[in-house]
């Protein structure tokens, strides 16, 4: 029995260790002394130091290969220079201005820290960035939202940051993303990297996120509600629905004709 309450003793000591260690894990170091996430700004955030390098699945079965952006034609970046932006947690506290930009690659911010380092927002922490002109910086140039609360008719949340790209009651959506594309020279003997872009929309109507596989009246029409006599108008108006312009015109006029 002195054995067992011996191990169990020794067990629950193990145990308070581990608890304790992750803990300490949890805490960042402020000037202030020792502060829990969410904090009211970036200064004690976890938060790593930005890489620009890509992990991906080699060719010719050469397996996972490591390039430096450089490496690769093009850029991951949704914008290459720092832009003025504003950071919101998601209880629509603002964690404060930060110069940011967007990595479509690995789908993260990057802000300018301490001494200038390029750091990574912390995803968990920023549920929506708001960016700004950059000659006139009351201009809200680009808002991205953070879709894990954006929930598919599957049940899956999408999870990546999403452009809102008009405002009102019915929204549209755009996940912009990169990935490293191979290809061969001309004359076969090296390999040539470049970053490729893919898109993906959605509709938001009062909360409800429909995707669409691609821009066109039947996807549109079919996505938002008591559509009626807008697709005449559409038609009639001669709106192409197979782009963004187009699709962004007819989301206006139906929250106009729907504003309460």
């Amino acid at each position: 029995m002195r054995n067992n309450g011996s191990t169990h003793a020794g067990k629950f000591i193990a145990l308070k260790i581990v608890v304790l260690f992750l803990a300490n894990v949890v805490f960042s170091q402020s000037q202030g002394g020792m502060s829990y996430l969410p904090v009211p700004d970036l200064s004690a955030a976890t938060y790593t130091l930005a890489v620009h390098e890509v992990n991906f699945e080699g060719v010719s079965n050469l397996g996972k290969q490591r390039l430096s952006y450089d490496q690769v034609k093009g850029s991951p970046f949704y914008n290459d220079n720092f832009q003025q932006a504003e950071i919101f947690m998601a209880d629509g506290r603002s964690l404060g201005r930060y110069m940011v930009k967007f990595n479509l690659l690995t789908q993260e911010f990057h802000f300018l820290g301490k001494d200038k380092a390029e750091m990574v927002v912390p995803n968990d922490l920023a549920r929506r960035i708001v960016v700004y002109d950059q000659s006139d910086t009351t201009l809200q140039k680009a808002v991205f939202v953070r879709t894990v609360d954006f929930t598919l008719p599957s049940a899956k949340p999408m999870g990546d940051y999403a452009e809102q790209l008009n405002k009102g009651q019915a929204v549209l959506y755009k996940i912009a993303k990169k990935n490293v594309v191979t290809a061969d020279s001309l004359f076969g003997t090296l390999k040539r990297y470049y970053f490729g872009t893919t898109y993906a929309y959605y509709v938001g109507v009062n909360g409800r996120i429909t995707p669409l596989k691609k821009l066109s009246e039947d996807a549109i029409f079919s996505a938002l509600p008591a559509i009626g006599k807008l697709e005449d108008w559409a038609r009639k108006n001669k709106i192409n629905l197979k782009k963004e312009e187009g699709v962004l015109a007819l989301m206006h006029q139906w929250n106009a004709s729907f504003k309460q």
